[in-house]
């Protein structure tokens, strides 16, 4: 039987799954810190996070990935050269990810609640304010586009590490990896939204691949809270990418920055 008690949480899997493929966050940014003010059981937050984004982000991946074969046939020059890159740069980053999110899940493992809240809490707000460092790199480049930085050896190095840092925070949080790539191809100046949907499309890959730990060894996933979560989760997903359309970069990462650290603060 459907608990309808549970129906506020389709409004709040809309608005999670919009910011997630919107800026590129993982959904956790939203989930967790909401599951936690509501009450929601400690074993079931993370767990209950991750299902909500395979719904959520699978969608946001596939509107971006349509987004990226529009964007290859109307761009020329530096930035049609960017965008022939989307698909090997989701190769690059999800394998490694894929790495740590099993050895954060199964190896080094976080079994107290109050590592993954403390955490959470100083990931957060790292990564908000590496996101507003990041704003401020766009402001003062403007509108011009740049030849993105080539992915040499070091930067090959650099990216498995990367995702391999995010996919084990990935794993304890239910975010990280999708923020973290968000933010190094930002810095080595791809494209915004490029940027994005290479890190929704990793985060994609990488919650199906965590959540099957809470599917099969540690079933806490709230299906209460799932069957009103996930379908709210598809929409907010497939819509997100038009929503960035409307705003400019700058304000949607202004947004999230200010956002994280909320939650931050709210955990």
């Amino acid at each position: 039987m459907i608990d309808l008690d549970f129906w506020p949480f389709f409004f709040l899997a809309i608005f999670g799954a919009i910011v997630a493929n919107a800026t590129g966050a993982g959904g956790g940014v939203v989930f967790v810190p909401a599951f936690n003010l509501l009450g929601i059981g400690s074993d079931s937050i993370i767990a209950t996070s991750f299902a909500i984004q395979c719904f959520g982000m699978t969608a946001g991946s596939i509107a971006w990935r349509r987004h990226a074969n529009n964007q290859l046939q109307i761009s020329k020059g530096a930035l049609q050269q960017a965008w022939e890159q989307y698909a090997n740069l989701i190769l690059l980053f999800s394998v490694p990810a894929l790495i740590g999110i099993c050895f954060g899940q199964y190896v080094l493992v976080l079994d107290q609640a109050s590592e993954v809240k403390a955490i959470f809490k100083g990931f957060s707000a790292l990564f908000g304010v590496s996101i507003l460092a990041t704003s401020i790199f766009m402001a003062r480049r403007g509108s011009l586009l740049l030849d993105p930085v080539a992915f040499n050896g070091f930067g090959r190095g650099l990216a498995v590490i990367v995702a391999l840092i995010g996919g084990m925070i990935t794993a304890w949080l239910s975010i990280g990896v999708g923020e973290l790539i968000a933010v190094m191809l930002i810095l080595m100046r791809y494209p915004v939204r490029l940027a994005i949907g290479v890190a929704v499309s990793v985060s994609a890959i990488c919650v199906w691949a965590g959540a099957q730990k809470y599917l099969w060894i540690e079933p806490h996933i709230s299906y209460d809270v799932l069957v009103f979560a996930a379908p709210a989760a598809i929409i907010g997903g497939t819509v997100a990418r038009h929503i960035v359309s409307i705003f400019s970069p700058l304000q949607v990462k202004v947004f999230i920055a200010v956002w994280i650290l909320i939650s931050a603060l709210a955990m």
